[in-house]
């Protein structure tokens, strides 16, 4: 019977997987994979596939080559339930997410769990003491661990332990479709860069070319050449599309050319795990924080030992004064190709001198102007453009139709030499400056700050920024309108916010406006051991724990923190958060008599705290919003089976099964406690569905049986249940 099993299952991975090996795909599940190997997850690559299971619990999952055990894990996030297969060929199969393991394993897994005293375990066995044949059932798939939905995660790791991509080497999937490129990002490295005439991120959205069949697209192209002069790098955003699956997915290889010639080469065929931490260092963190899309940063950049990189990759562009042709291959594991072309000049044109008269409406330029686009908007941020009525005398004086409120907002750039210059922005109605609001944001970037003033509405006024230093000294720019609605202070070096005190704006208006930020913060050493305390919160960091020196700066926050809560220390904002840390730092509150940290994210606060031994601490991976906070709401525990005082047949009850959440601060998995008849039972906890199990253990009796459940969350409240239930 066994013999005929394993012949189905490798017919049906050569039939639906058409493998390139002698190995069995892992499942009956399905073919269908939902992600793959190489894309991002939080501060680490995917190192597997993930198998599809439509939402179903109990699929069989195979050896997909005779072995032994290895190590078995089990943990209520991560991998939650994973067995490992060390294979006769010496690569290891990994098995995560399982929803239990076959009935010998089982009984491994239990004398475990009693040995150790714990429900969550990580056991290595020697080699050949528990034998696997090729094609066993070794589990069933389910949706243990971290994880939002039943699947498979599966991984093939080589004999150095070294995750290998499945679809490259073993396995092949049906593919016809090509990879999709939505834009690229141009990146400022330092402060002598102008890309598109600006010092910040230039995106730049794709044209598709489509050629026969229109839902068939090979090429994408950069409609207007870009301006680049300075040190930069360039960004894609791609991301595969598989036959038959509503998914994104990740892309195996991008290879980018200037010139043809070779500058940046990356293929997800295999790294080590030690490699994870640059995930953000491939994956442009900034831009996943502000657009939740996956930049692949094609340049190096403190990830020159990622495995995935060509060695020779660039470490940044800066191209001379002539054209040069930009070219972008990109290819998913089935070999579907797509190619990006643009052009890029390293080169910038400015826009001439002018004059504008707003009792005439009339904007007179010092030279004469070849080609010019003029469009109206309203003062705010966004909105839509239109086109306005003008005249051009002599090519150098234009006079223009006032136009209908809203729309009194004035823009143009010039055309030459196949560039475009930066847009300048005029009120074409006075604005009072009285009117004037808005805030200061500091943005980091790798290795440089730009101080921003973001405008409500569109001022039209000119402002200098001001930088005062502890010892009264100063520092004096004036500042140039980034976009519409944001004035920049341009690319800063670090070194700069040494020392520093307080942030002056001043628009050029009479009166004076003026807008003033303090800055409580302190630029942080990547060579050194770096401290910085505010109101009892400390924040440290080791030597070599940052990529590049950076400004950590803190303010009280004015996030809203719910009723639910006791607020123990007022929340602050800790940045830069869109600048990731190369290893965890140290957030500290000194004053831990009770209380937990929190951390604002999506919109709810999140406890986050890991020791609270001398003080309440917890490692941190980048900026954001924190908080002190108490609370006294104890868990909250439902459907609990067996019931309270029910009759029940002794085949009835096999497990005691239930729910518990706690909204406030979350249950701490390693606190719960089950006793049946005062015998401890080892039990499964499912996060994403609150969900507790546990086998019975054949601890169950005729007549009256006890059941205890304690639970407890993260702030130490507790909830107890205890009845009986009598079994016939």
């Amino acid at each position: 019977m066994k013999n005929k099993l394993i012949l189905i299952i490798l017919s049906t991975a050569i039939i639906y997987n058409e493998s390139n090996s002698d190995y069995l795909w892992p499942t009956n599940s399905s073919n269908s994979i939902t992600t793959l190997f190489g894309e991002k997850r939080s501060r680490r690559f995917h190192a597997g596939i993930d198998v599809r299971t439509f939402g179903k619990i109990g699929d069989k999952i195979f050896a997909i080559e005779s072995g032994y055990i290895s190590r078995i894990k089990i943990s209520s996030d991560g991998y939650g339930k994973a067995i490992y297969l060390k294979l006769n060929d010496g690569n290891t199969a990994l098995y995560a997410h399982l929803d239990r393991y076959n009935d010998s394993i089982e009984k491994i897994v239990s004398k475990q769990q009693t040995i150790n005293n714990n429900s969550f375990i990580d056991v290595y066995f020697k080699k050949d003491q528990y034998k696997i044949n090729k094609g066993e059932i070794i589990g069933y798939c389910g949706d243990t661990g971290s994880l939002s939905g039943p699947h498979l995660h599966f991984e093939i790791r080589d004999k150095d332990g070294k995750p290998i991509n499945p679809l490259k080497k073993y396995y092949s999937i049906t593919d016809t479709l090509k990879p999709i490129a939505e834009s690229i990002a141009l990146i400022p490295l330092d402060k002598n860069c102008f890309i598109n005439g600006k010092q910040d991120y230039e995106i730049i959205d794709l044209k598709p070319l489509q050629y026969g069949d229109e839902t068939t697209i090979y090429k994408y192209f950069i409609q207007d050449t870009i301006s680049a002069i300075g040190n930069f790098g360039i960004a894609l955003n791609t991301y595969d599309k598989i036959n038959n699956s509503p998914f994104k997915f990740g892309i195996y290889e991008i290879e980018m050319l200037i010139d043809n010639k070779k500058k940046y080469k990356i293929n997800f065929d295999d790294y080590s795990f030690n490699q994870d931490p640059l995930i953000y260092r491939e994956i442009d963190f900034n831009l996943h924080n502000k657009l939740s899309k996956n930049f692949h940063r094609l340049f190096i950049n403190h990830n020159q030992k990622l495995d995935f990189i060509d060695g020779t990759s660039n470490s940044g562009l800066n191209l001379d004064r002539n054209f040069h042709n930009l070219i972008i291959n990109i290819s998913d594991n089935a070999n579907n190709k797509i190619q990006v072309q643009g052009i890029i000049k390293g080169d910038i044109i400015k826009n001439p001198s002018s004059s504008f008269n707003l009792n005439n409406l009339t904007l007179q330029f010092d030279e004469k102007i070849n080609t010019i686009d003029f469009t109206l908007s309203t003062r705010y941020k966004n909105s839509r453009e239109i086109p306005i009525t003008y005249t051009a005398y002599d090519s150098s004086l234009f006079k223009f139709e006032k136009p209908e409120k809203p729309y009194e907002v004035l823009k143009y750039y010039i055309k030459n030499n196949g560039l475009k210059s930066h847009p300048e922005y005029i009120s074409l109605f006075r604005f009072d400056p009285l009117e004037i609001d808005g805030k200061i944001e500091l943005e980091h970037l790798d290795n440089n700050l730009l101080i921003k003033f973001v405008e409500s509405e569109f001022s039209g006024y000119e402002a200098q920024l001001s930088i005062e230093y502890k010892d009264k000294t100063k520092k004096i720019f004036d500042m140039k309108r980034l976009d519409k609605n944001i004035l920049s202070s341009g690319l800063l070096d670090v070194e700069m916010f040494l020392n520093i005190d307080t942030i002056h704006i001043k628009y050029k208006t009479n009166p004076e406006i003026i807008f003033t930020d303090i800055i409580n913060g302190k630029v942080f050493n990547k060579n050194k051991k770096n401290y910085f305390n505010y109101k009892n919160y400390s924040l440290s960091s080791n030597k070599n724990d940052l990529y590049d020196d950076i400004v950590i700066w803190t303010n009280m926050s004015k996030i809203d923190i719910p009723n639910i809560y006791n607020i123990i220390a007022p929340s602050i904002d800790i940045g830069p958060n869109n600048i990731p840390f190369k290893n965890k730092l140290s957030l500290s509150y000194y004053d831990n008599s009770k209380g937990g940290i929190f951390q604002h994210k999506n919109s709810n606060w999140i406890f986050i705290q890991t020791s609270n031994i001398d003080s309440l601490k917890s490692d941190i991976v980048t900026g954001g919003t924190f908080a002190i906070l108490d609370e006294r709401i104890k868990p909250l525990i439902t459907n609990v089976f067996p019931n309270k005082n029910s009759i029940y047949k002794s085949d009835d009850i096999t497990t005691v099964s239930f729910n518990v959440s706690d909204k406030e601060s979350g249950i701490n998995y390693n606190d719960i406690d089950i006793k049946l008849n005062d015998k401890k039972l080892y039990y499964d906890y499912i996060p994403y569905r609150d969900l507790v199990t546990a086998k019975t253990n054949d601890e169950i009796k005729k007549g009256k049986n006890h059941l205890h459940i304690t639970c407890k969350d993260n702030l130490g409240n507790t909830k107890n249940i205890q009845f009986n239930f009598v079994v016939e």
